[in-house]
């Protein structure tokens, strides 16, 4: 769903490759917003164990998560001791802990044996002291990250009946082998692997909903084709295979279609395959160029670019290519759509100057609001699960990096520091 950035008129391929993002140094700028403020769940949080490195890292990890969840005010308390062996908490317990204003507590004993980490995760409630959810984790150091991610994510269930996005991911590109290949990092910017190795020029990586698939542009066989990868085999198949250029692939929500940008025709138009590259469909059939299609969370439309009208914009039509609408008649230039998960917002990249910011609408162009300001362009808005996050790439800082901010622009931060480039990022659907 994530493009090609601004430079998304093709003239030539090299074209595209070389000018895709210019380069401006600038100091950091953070855009920190409170709007629409909800009342939040007041938690606290005890920890338990002898090797104190660990039970450092553990409470930063958890901390974040929960913080980063939007749903919880993590109150502090000065060494709260509780009886976790009983299933119930004393009333002693729940008197300190009632006294902080925590409705709920979070307790977490960590064991070290050899290499072995046990983390027993248990969450209390404090009006009556129950224990609403216990359960034991088994890993080792390699794995404690997503353990604790795990345990952020079942915190979040309990006391909300909402999803956690903890375990979720980030696919993004970056050059810091000296080729644009494709990284998975967590959803916090930690645990960054690579994914492709392939030397070449690796673009646009879409996660199918299953969170199984990543499928992308790749310059492998010297042309741009789609690509497939399928992250629990690591197998790798061609979606397609012609001498023009196929890109910006984006998944239908049942995962059975792939949507995508094709040049086979002549100009620029978006089709439709399966994920073998079969049951090929045309949607568009206009003079102008059309990228960068991302689809409803129904499956029912699809938004894309295109430049039909004079200008970059952004249309809607339905998926079976019929019923087209311009949705954003302010500004210059409008590109990279991504429609929210629950279907209410689009974000995209609009140009205000000469530099890109991150805007979203509604589907029926109400409420266009820009939320990235500063130096710098911001593009390649990808939303988190739950609808409460944005990831984008900016070059705020000089080099291209990847951010993440809540979906009204506040709380804005970093995710990667390596140094390179780094751009088109996409999360996964859990």
């Amino acid at each position: 769903m994530k493009q090609i950035g601004r430079i998304w008129l093709i003239v030539s391929i090299f074209t595209l490759i070389f000018n895709w993002h210019g380069t401006s140094f600038a100091e950091d700028v953070y855009l920190e917003t409170q709007k629409g403020a909800t009342q939040k769940i007041p938690v606290t949080i005890v920890l338990k164990g002898e090797d104190h490195a660990l039970v450092s890292t553990i409470n930063n990890v958890l901390g974040e998560d929960l913080d980063r969840s939007l749903f919880f005010n993590l109150i502090k308390n000065s060494g709260i001791k509780i009886n976790d062996s009983a299933a119930k908490l004393d009333e002693d317990g729940r008197a300190k802990i009632s006294a902080l204003g925590a409705g709920s507590l979070i307790f977490v004993r960590i064991v070290r044996e050899d290499s072995v980490i046990k983390l027993d995760g248990k969450i209390y409630e404090t009006g009556g002291g129950e224990m609403i959810f216990a359960k034991r984790y088994v890993g080792n150091d390699n794995i404690i990250r997503r353990i604790v991610h795990r345990f952020s994510d079942e915190v979040v269930f309990r006391l909300t009946g909402e999803k956690g996005i903890a375990q979720s991911r980030i696919v993004y590109i970056s050059d810091k082998t000296g080729q644009k290949e494709l990284y998975i990092m967590d959803y916090d910017g930690s645990s960054d692997k690579m994914i492709t190795g392939n030397k070449s020029i690796n673009l646009s990586p879409a996660w199918s909903p299953d969170g199984r698939l990543i499928a992308y542009t790749s310059y492998r066989d010297g042309n741009p084709d789609i690509f497939v990868v399928d992250l629990t085999t690591s197998k790798r198949w061609k979606v397609t295979d012609y001498s023009g250029l196929d890109i910006s692939p984006s998944w239908s929500p049942d995962g059975r279609l792939i949507a995508f940008a094709s040049s086979r025709d002549g100009n620029s138009e978006i089709y439709t395959s399966d994920k073998e590259g079969k049951n090929l469909k045309r949607l568009t059939y206009m003079r102008g160029e059309d990228v960068s299609p991302t689809w409803s969370p129904t499956g029912t439309e699809i938004a894309f670019t295109s430049d039909r009208g004079g200008s970059p914009q952004i249309y809607i039509m339905k998926a079976d290519g019929t019923n087209i609408r311009r949705l954003i008649f302010k500004g210059e230039y409008n590109s990279d759509p991504a429609w929210s998960p629950k279907g209410d917002k689009i974000a995209f990249a609009c140009r205000r100057g000469g530099d890109f910011k991150i805007c979203t609408i509604n589907p029926d162009g109400s409420s266009l609001s820009e939320l990235t300001s500063g130096s710098g362009s911001d593009e390649s808005p990808a939303w988190s699960s739950d609808g409460k996050r944005i990831a984008f790439a900016s070059s705020r800082n000089g080099k291209w990096n990847i951010y993440v901010m809540n979906s009204d622009g506040g709380s804005l931060g970093k995710l990667t520091n390596n140094g390179a480039n780094n751009w088109g990022p996409d999360w996964s659907p859990n």
